[in-house]
């Protein structure tokens, strides 16, 4: 049974959060692209699976483990896209705190994100990890 696109995007934040690539992975649909949307921040991009899959690890170790979670406040349903609105918190390796909020809009097909387009507030977020 296919879970429900809300539930797609549900262990795909739990997922990130874990750090737990192999199920990143599973989830992405092979045809997966992934913006960070930004202007003049590292990261920022229209990425696919492949490079999705190559650069999180390195992303991710900046992070303590279970670092950075993401609180869904909000999601909303169209078809097949799905918006959530959350908060993303955790802690750096180095100890500094990392908060900031996220709006990211998905597409879920056949039970696997096809498009992933993740707002925030970039500015705050190059400060965060330039102290990181």
């Amino acid at each position: 049974m296919t879970s429900s696109p809300e539930q797609v995007v549900r262990d795909f934040t739990d997922a990130v959060s874990r750090h737990d690539i192999e199920r990143l992975a599973e989830l992405l649909a092979d045809d997966a692209s992934y913006e960070g949307c930004g202007i003049e921040l590292d990261g920022a991009g229209v990425f696919d699976k492949a490079t999705i899959l190559q650069i999180l690890p390195g992303m991710l170790s900046l992070f303590e483990p279970g670092s950075p979670r993401m609180k869904i406040t909000r999601l909303f349903r169209d078809g097949d896209w799905i918006v959530m609105e959350g908060r993303g918190e955790g802690r750096f390796v180095s100890g500094a705190p990392y908060e900031n909020r996220y709006v990211v809009v998905h597409e879920v097909v056949d039970g696997r994100l096809r498009t992933v387009r993740e707002y925030m507030d970039t500015q705050h977020a190059a400060t965060m990890f330039a102290g990181a």
